[in-house]
């Protein structure tokens, strides 16, 4: 279960760390091979491996120095603190050195972090704490045993290197930042405390039902379990049921003030124990689709989206808070009130600033192209980076989407047998929300048409498709075969590339007017389907992608619709005003 940190006391950890590259591995174990026989080693030389605070001391020979190697301010994608190693692939230990004071904790502490890139190692005080795969989802350890009153030495190793049968795998079209690129954390609980709690929305004609399950960790459980919304002077105590606690409040739906796009009311609510409280701001909402609509609150809502990565110039995969309400601001200056955030869970501040500006999400984990579906061992990785995102967002009431897939090869037998796995993993985990994938459309003589059997097993269907620029007329999509009543469709992605400044004729590519042409093709392709609920194009604003090196390109996928700096291109304009009809059908 996912440690839920929000809004809990913390001590942070973030700030001036000492990194060390380690591209030949050699650190870890430092020699000592050469060294296990004390006939081999006459004069007592046994440097100790890195991850002890012993490991380096002044005048030492040792090759590193944990106290003293690149300073760089955490979190932070390396190749951007140090530019030197903005193609370096590897391992980077990091280490930093803090003081902690016995009485300034609870019975028991944890040491979060928000992200790693790639794969992580982690030591306390020369203690191995675990390790972690996936990179882009948080993760803690227990450290009351191994915190020291006084000073303590935090070391990581950090490999950004890709794996063939990670996921992503090795092929991906983003930039590989490494790096510890989200927040570092000390958290103290009581030693029986509130891990995480979810809370769930069914709205009725008459009332309001709100479910609210909790999960406690430690010895003996809890005399009491209850939750309160406090604005609305509602509570119930919660009951042991085996595996949680659960309780139900029902509330006059008169009373509440639903969550929506229009209007995005946020409650507090808390969650009590004999030694523990917990609370999240969250806002109360149904989802679900009914034939091709997908309804809010059961309204029908169309969504005016975009897709984007997460990346800033400059800063790479480590945003701020001003850097997510930048991207909130160019998302409402467009129109829009929904977003993809693509292809991997971004930092969990886009999801709560989402909730605060109304904004729908679509989140979804990287089996991106081509991970090796039938190896049982990346299945079991795939389960875990769909739980780590699942569990820590499932109180946003801003998504309602959860993507387990993105261009996945439709004609696999392996890939058709593990996804609709997949997609009933995360109702299991969340059945409140709507599952989704981004898959192709296929070109036949009819026209075009959904051949993907995944289509039975998904609640609302992406199509990815780029004609005008790939292939075909950017209006093609009026080919589309849709069934009114069918499987509701966003076009996930869809769009085609500009540079910044460069302009020309509309039959020109790479120019701002072709890009803004293929917008006025697909905007006339699309506004009249009765089955395509929505719309995500491809992308925000350019991005690194090492495979795009022609020379309007030069590592970036410049489909955006505005260049790293923010500036707009033509067809952003041509996307706002579109939306700015739809919003006011």
């Amino acid at each position: 279960m996912e440690l839920s940190a929000y809004p809990r006391e913390t001590t942070s950890l973030d700030g001036t760390w000492q990194a060390i590259p380690d591209q030949y591995e050699n650190f870890e174990g430092y020699f000592s091979d050469f060294f296990d026989d004390e006939e081999d080693n006459p004069a007592g030389f046994a440097p100790d491996p890195i991850y002890e605070p012993s490991a380096s001391i002044e005048n030492d020979p040792c090759d590193f120095n944990i106290h003293d190697g690149l300073s760089v301010e955490l979190p932070a994608s390396w190749g951007e603190q140090l530019p030197e190693f903005r193609h370096y692939e590897g391992w980077v230990w990091y280490a930093k050195t803090f003081d902690w004071a016995a009485e300034q904790s609870d019975d028991r502490s944890f040491l979060r972090f928000g992200a790693i890139n790639y794969k992580a190692k982690v030591w306390l005080n020369g203690e191995l704490l675990g390790t972690h795969e996936g990179g882009y989802t948080p993760f803690s350890f227990e450290v009351t045993d191994e915190l020291q009153d006084g000073e303590n030495t935090v070391v990581v190793q950090a490999d950004n290197k890709r794996y063939e049968d990670g996921i992503p795998n090795e092929g991906t079209d983003w930039y590989n930042f490494g790096g510890i690129n989200r927040s570092v954390e000390l958290i103290s609980v009581p030693e029986t405390y509130i891990r995480n709690f979810k809370v769930e929305t069914t709205v009725g004609s008459d009332d309001v039902q709100v479910r609210v399950a909790a999960w406690l960790a430690g010895d003996g459980g809890a005399e009491s379990v209850s939750a309160t919304i406090p604005a609305l002077d509602e509570s119930v105590e919660l009951t042991d049921n085996g595996t949680e606690y659960a309780g139900t409040l029902t509330i006059d739906r008169d009373a509440i003030a639903l969550w929506s796009p229009s209007d995005p009311r946020l409650y507090t609510v808390r969650l009590e124990t004999d030694d523990d409280e917990l609370e999240d701001r969250v806002g109360l909402r149904e989802v679900e689709v009914r034939g091709s609509d997908v309804l809010v609150n059961g309204e029908s809502v169309w969504l005016r989206g975009i897709s984007l990565h997460e990346e800033v110039a400059g800063e790479g995969r480590a945003l701020d808070s001003e850097d997510v309400a930048t991207r909130f601001e160019w998302l409402n200056e467009l129109g829009c009130n929904f977003a993809r955030l693509a292809h991997y869970p971004h930092t969990e501040q886009m999801a709560r600033k989402a909730d605060e500006e109304g904004v729908l999400l679509w989140e979804e984990v990287p089996a991106y192209w081509d991970i090796e579906f039938g190896d049982e061992d990346v299945q079991e990785l795939y389960r875990q980076q769909l739980r780590e995102l699942v569990q820590r967002d499932w109180n946003r009431a801003s998504v309602v989407l959860w993507s387990i897939a993105n261009e996945t090869d439709h004609t696999d037998d392996t890939r058709n047998e593990v996804l609709p796995q997949m997609a009933d993993y995360v109702r299991d985990l969340d059945d409140t929300r709507l599952v989704t994938a981004a898959c192709f459309v296929d070109e036949t003589d009819d026209g075009l048409v959904l051949k993907d059997p995944l289509e039975d097993h998904l609640d609302v269907i992406g199509i990815n498709e780029y004609h005008g620029w790939y292939y075909g007329d950017a209006d093609n999509m009026k080919e589309f075969q849709e069934d009114p009543d069918g499987t509701p469709v966003v076009i996930s992605e869809t769009g085609g590339g500009a540079k910044w400044g460069h302009h020309g004729d509309e039959d020109e590519r790479w120019t701002e007017e072709y890009q803004a042409a293929i917008y006025r093709g697909q905007i006339s392709a699309i506004e009249e389907s009765e089955q395509i609920t929505g719309i995500a194009p491809w992308i925000l604003f350019d991005f690194r992608a090492p495979l795009r090196q022609n020379e309007y390109q030069r590592g970036f996928n410049r489909k955006g619709l505005l260049d790293p700096y923010g500036r707009k291109k033509q067809a952003f304009r041509v996307l706002q005003d579109f939306y700015q009809r739809k919003q006011s059908e």
